[in-house]
């Protein structure tokens, strides 16, 4: 076998297990969307632990991938067209994988945000109606007996 065969092999490895690491993130980041709709940050913050695992294996495989990087695709010896149509396949569906992780993500973020302004909002409402509370209380009573009217 070539080192260039060789090499292909490891690249369809490569790309099966980023295809596989992705896969998992995008089920992850569908998961955080659903947990940040609901208000469960405590699970929320589990869930992230273990994302931040799956994105440190997808970082690992990408450095792995770099020197293939610079090659170009046409002078790679594959052992068969319908390894090359395969691998290439894998790759495309892990590119459109990685897109949806992608916007998940932001989906999570903007959704986060939202949260977080409404609470801002129910907070600043709250504080206002203490301060109105506090205001009121320091004025003094007037008492009934003092008042009388003339007539």
């Amino acid at each position: 076998m070539s080192p260039y065969t060789t090499s292909t092999i490891d690249l369809a490895e490569l790309i099966a297990a980023k295809l596989q690491v992705l896969k998992v993130l995008v089920q992850l980041s569908r998961r955080q969307v659903e947990l940040i709709g609901a208000g469960e940050m405590a699970t929320l913050i589990k869930l992230l632990a273990a994302k931040q695992t799956v994105m440190n294996q997808l970082q690992a495989i990408e450095h792995q991938l770099a020197p293939f990087r610079d090659e170009d695709p046409e002078k790679r010896a594959w052992r068969s067209p319908a390894e090359r149509a395969a691998c290439q396949a894998q790759a495309e569906l892990a590119n459109a994988l990685l897109t949806e992780a992608l916007g998940l993500e932001q989906q999570a973020e903007t959704t986060m945000l939202h949260r977080r302004d409404g609470a801002a909002s129910a907070l600043a409402a709250l504080q206002t109606a203490s301060d109105a509370r506090i205001a009121y209380a320091a004025i003094p009573a007037t008492s009934t007996s003092s008042v009388h009217a003339e007539g």
